[in-house]
Order: structure tokens, then C-alpha cells, then sequence
């Protein structure tokens, strides 16, 4: 499944090098249901993410994404993080802004998730990283010759 707006573009290059079993992406502007109508919304604040799991993917795909993804260098510095699945088979990855892992304990003593805490702390890095995310993309396309 291609996703067609710019913040996915990233998922549909990760879905070019295995097959994703699940994804899952920050939409800048999402459409929400308000009262009998769908509205667009501007999560620009919240930082980018996109989240997914490969059927099968081999060490060497997943240190060599590891690798492009953290040493891109663009705007900003982002992280690839993988949590294993509680009870199934199968990684959880995760490629976001380095800070919002950076932030994870500050926003929890503050009883908020790391991107509410950033989109309120640091509203400029939101609309920094989905600039960002673009060039990312391009630069994990070119590291696997896609």
C-alpha cells in the first residue's frame, strides 16, 4: 500500500526495501470527524514519526537503515528504534527526531507523551523535522540504491 501525501513518503521507501506487515505515520494535516464533518487539523507542532514492522527483514537491511537513518545529515538528528512485540513475534520500529526519545523522561514526570511535551517546550521542532523528512527520505533512497 503506497501512502500518497508527503509525511509517508518515507514508509512507501522502507516498504521498497521488505515488506511491511504493519505501518503506522504522524499526519501533518489529518482529517478529523467533527460533529457530521471531516476537518483537517494542523498537527504541524507534534514532531513526525513513522512506525512499521517488516514481514521478514535480515540484520544486514535493518543495521544497514540504522545506519542511513542516523547518519543523515540534515536539520535535524533522527533515531531508529526497535521494540520487540509483547506476546508475538515480529520488531516494532520506529524512525523519529532523536529528541523525542531525548525528552522521554522530562515528559513523563510531566505526565505527557514526548511529542506533546516537544510540541509544547519546542513548537519550532515540528515544522523543522517535517521539513527534514523529506530529505531523509531521499537520503535512505539513495544509501540502498532504491
Amino acid at each position: 500500500m503506497t501512502v500518497e501525501n508527503e509525511e509517508g513518503r518515507l514508509l512507501n521507501v522502507i516498504a521498497e526495501i521488505g515488506v511491511l506487515e504493519w505501518q503506522k505515520y504522524q499526519q501533518r494535516f489529518p482529517k478529523t470527524r467533527v460533529g457530521n464533518e471531516m476537518q483537517r487539523e494542523d498537527h504541524s507542532a507534534l514532531p513526525p514519526f513513522v512506525a512499521f514492522r517488516f514481514e521478514c527483514i535480515n540484520k544486514v537491511d535493518i543495521d544497514k537503515l540504522k545506519a542511513a537513518v542516523e547518519g543523515y545529515e540534515g536539520a535535524l538528528s533522527w533515531s531508529l528504534v526497535g521494540r520487540p512485540r509483547e506476546g508475538l513475534p515480529g520488531i516494532n520500529w520506529m524512525i523519529a527526531p532523536s529528541r523525542l526519545w531525548e525528552v522521554g523522561d522530562c515528559a513523563s514526570q510531566k505526565n505527557m507523551t514526548a511529542a506533546v511535551y516537544l510540541s509544547t517546550h519546542e513548537p519550532s521542532l515540528g515544522p523543522l523535522a517535517y521539513e527534514d523528512l523529506t530529505g531523509l527520505a531521499e537520503h535512505v533512497r539513495s544509501v540502498f540504491n532504491l
